[in-house]
């Protein structure tokens, strides 16, 4: 096509990477990719290229998700380390907790603060808060107000952040998210975090790229446009 700027063909680099990371692993994108070693490599790139985009909206989300669930949970307990106090926490979130104080005891020995332990708690402990169990005992009357843009029903908001999880954790995995409908994972994304704080979803939307990403995928794999992480 006159005008467009196509990728050399490289062969070796599929040689290479495959043997390098495994042909089970490119096998997912073999098929994606009509059994073409070029358009796999390409579909590749373009998932590494899209999983990264992702990162700069998790770290915004899973802060802000973590920060307002402590001030509830603090403000319930009337003490920072609600872990300490006579809530009613469940046996798997109390596992979840003495991990992280473990992790942030090891980490800062001597400076250890609040904040420390806070950090180490991870996205399944906060969207555990969330689920049915807590009902009663968190969600009401406490939890609901770390969502203060929020007017739905909490099942509805354990399961996006349940499937947001799940694809946070496929990104850290290194797996494929391409076969997802990523325009709707990040719009609910961004949906979840305006629940919390609707000026932070439009700086997120301002900086992200995981929108044009998006739009640029035909092309990636087209060899018209290269990948770029």
């Amino acid at each position: 096509m006159e005008g467009s700027r196509f990728i050399s063909r490289d062969p070796s680099s599929f040689e290479t990477l495959s043997r390098l990371l495994s042909m089970d692993r490119f096998a997912t994108f073999i098929r994606a990719a009509g059994g073409s070693h070029e358009r796999a490599l390409r579909l590749y790139a373009w998932n590494i290229e899209i999983s990264s985009a992702f990162w700069g909206s998790f770290h915004i989300l899973e802060a802000s998700l973590r920060n307002a669930l402590h001030q509830e949970l603090t403000k319930m307990a009337n003490q920072e380390d609600w872990w300490n106090a006579r809530l009613p926490l469940h046996t798997q979130t109390m596992k979840d907790v003495h991990t992280a104080v473990a992790l942030a005891t090891q980490k800062h020995k001597k400076s250890l603060t609040i904040g420390h332990v806070v950090a180490e708690l991870n996205l399944a402990c906060w969207s555990g808060m969330l689920a049915n169990r807590y009902q009663k005992s968190l969600w009401e009357g406490s939890l609901i107000y770390a969502f203060p843009h929020y007017t739905g029903r909490r099942g509805a908001l354990h399961d996006d952040l349940e499937r947001l999880r799940m694809l946070r954790n496929r990104i850290a995995h290194h797996e494929p998210i391409f076969e997802r409908n990523l325009a709707l994972d990040h719009d609910m994304l961004c949906g979840l975090l305006g629940y919390i704080e609707p000026e932070a979803t439009a700086w997120v939307k301002k900086h992200s790229q995981v929108s044009a990403i998006i739009g640029m995928k035909e092309g990636r794999l087209s060899g018209e446009l290269e990948s770029s992480f």
